[in-house]
């Protein structure tokens, strides 16, 4: 059986089993379920050059974590990752930041990824990466000579041909999806939204079956929705816990309305 490498951009906050969200209930079924290899950065911001890796085994899984330098997290993630791509993708173009020295960071720090996570595969892996933050991950692996299957996961929308032209270098950024063997989607609508910007902006195919032809090369894509794990949640809802807090803000309202919204944006 091959070893699954899972390579995302956060690990330290999934490996802790705290968060229930669609990439960690995806992720830690895999890994619970073949064991294998889990590569990210670990959350440290550091004010030098990060140095070597962290590797830890827990539960048959190896995690390989690094460190962001302070000016990666501010190029590569604060600015490329969340105020270029998110809003972007997300059809939120009036707060998407479109700053040249913010791509330089994101491909600098998928190059270096891909650097540190080469000498700890093996030729028979299977390579899954996951979300925006590493859309050029896979054909960094590439240039550095890795011929295993590739495959690329986005957890976010995927914005149709009107929306992704806003950013300066769209047409870069999907041909490092190109790399991949496999690029799965949310939905119908966000493979619907690929497949036309194949087609209309760069003289590509895709068939019936989802295989697109593009840049010389051939990637298949398809919609493989995540959820959360509404079974928790609905055991949550009725722990004790839960329902000490519940009584509480229920007492604190003194029958005031109450609005609780939830935006990242």
């Amino acid at each position: 059986m091959k070893r699954l490498v899972i390579v995302s951009n956060r690990v330290a906050e999934i490996k802790s089993k705290a968060s229930a969200g669609g990439l960690s209930v995806a992720l830690q079924a895999a890994l619970q379920e073949s064991g294998g290899l889990w590569f990210g950065w670990n959350g440290v911001v550091s004010d030098t050059v990060p140095g070597e890796l962290s590797l830890d085994t827990e539960g048959g899984v190896t995690y390989a974590t690094t460190d962001l330098s302070r000016t990666e997290h501010g190029g590569y993630y604060q600015g490329y990752a969340n105020r270029t791509l998110w809003p972007l993708f997300h059809y939120r173009v009036d707060l998407a930041v479109f700053e040249r020295g913010y791509y330089e960071h994101y491909e600098a720090v998928n190059a270096r990824f891909a650097r540190c996570l080469a000498p700890l595969l093996r030729p028979d892996d299977l390579i899954w990466v996951h979300d925006y933050h590493l859309i050029p991950l896979g054909e960094e692996l590439r240039k550095i000579g890795y011929t295993g299957p590739l495959g690329f996961f986005l957890h976010i929308p995927f914005p149709v041909p009107e929306i992704l032209r806003a950013l300066y270098n769209h047409k870069r950024l999907v041909r490092h999806l190109l790399a991949y063997d496999l690029v799965g989607l949310q939905t119908e609508r966000d493979v619907g939204a690929l497949s036309e910007y194949l087609t209309q902006e760069v003289g590509g195919t895709v068939s019936a079956d989802g295989v697109a032809r593009a840049y010389g090369g051939e990637t298949r894509i398809g919609a493989f929705p995540i959820g959360i794990d509404t079974e928790n949640f609905a055991q949550l809802a009725v722990s004790a816990p839960a329902r000490r807090h519940s009584e509480r803000m229920i007492e604190s309202l003194h029958e005031r309305r109450l609005i609780i919204g939830v935006d990242r944006l």
